[in-house]
């Protein structure tokens, strides 16, 4: 189990192994540096979940420790608690200036600093628990429950957004699985998932990074190339097509393959997002209608 860390910043090798005492539990892994500079080199390292930091030390002290933490993009967001025998306002005041999160007292009451610890780790515990229902709440909002792939509307904002602010040509293409109602009627919708997925799966691994590509309903998946003409898009649907019909599906006792077809444009925007649409769904149903297994680019079958 992956377990916490609290980096103990002083030059007191006594302070650092009482704190070490009173904190480290099998949950909670106690590191040690006995400088500022050791401390900030330390910090970038391993990353910890927390830092107590002695404010004044031998080299740089406390607050310069922290303000240095506080300018690097790995360590800036670390909780840093300042162990302290100056206490007074005016010092309080400068170490939150400098970043500090909250302060402890030297000598200090074991029980003190385990509660002002344990707030702070259950500080950074709810941030972690809100981030990932953050991703998860949005995951859900862009993409498809499924193939992961983006969604319908995620992939059209996206689309708009890459028309409006480039200047580069765009292709479009659109695919359609063939007889997939056969596929769920012959073999369950357990395999038409399957298939769903491996589609999905294929077009991922042979796409360009920046290719974006979404499932844009039941079986059709559409995919925008930034920076392609038509015919580079018409010879990258072609191996997409190709690569998807030499797949063998197992299910059960039986193997079977599947084929797509698909509609290629190049986008025009000299003309509505809707109207480009029509026309690559208009190219893919001439490929449809024309014998499947086939990608047609402007209407003229070019298999």
């Amino acid at each position: 189990m992956d377990r916490d860390t609290i980096l103990v910043v002083d030059d007191s090798e006594i302070i650092c192994s009482i704190i070490k005492g009173i904190l480290e539990t099998p949950n909670l892994h106690i590191a040690i540096a006995h400088s500022g500079e050791e401390g900030i080199s330390k910090a970038k390292e391993i990353k910890p979940t927390l830092i107590l930091l002695d404010i004044i030390m031998n080299g740089i002290d406390g607050y310069e420790t922290c303000r240095i933490l506080k300018e690097y993009e790995e360590t800036k967001d670390i909780p840093v608690i300042f162990i302290t025998g100056n206490n007074d306002s005016d010092s309080v005041l400068k170490g939150f200036e400098v970043g500090a999160a909250d302060y402890v007292s030297k000598p200090f009451i074991p029980e003190e600093l385990k509660a002002r610890v344990k707030v702070h780790m259950q500080n950074i515990k709810n941030q972690r628990e809100l981030q990932f229902l953050m991703k998860e709440l949005k995951e859900m909002a862009t993409t498809d429950y499924l193939t992961k792939l983006y969604n319908r509307r995620y992939f059209t904002e996206q689309l708009l957004d890459y028309v409006a602010n480039n200047n580069n040509p765009i292709s479009l293409i659109i695919f359609d699985i063939d007889n997939f109602k056969k596929v769920n009627d012959t073999y369950g919708h357990n395999a038409g998932d399957m298939v769903l997925l491996t589609v999905s799966q294929i077009f991922k691994l042979i796409l360009r990074e920046e290719d974006v590509i979404s499932r844009w309903g039941g079986e059709e998946f559409m995919i925008y190339m930034p920076d392609t003409t038509a015919e580079k898009a018409l010879d990258i649907a072609n191996k997409l097509r190709n690569e998807v019909s030499k797949y063998t599906y197992h299910c059960d006792n039986a193997s079977f393959h599947c084929t797509v077809t698909g509609g290629v444009i190049q986008y025009d925007r000299e003309i509505s997002p809707e109207k480009n649409i029509t026309n690559v769904d208009q190219a893919l149903y001439f490929g449809k209608s024309s014998g499947k297994n086939r990608c047609i680019y402007n209407y003229p079958i070019m298999v």
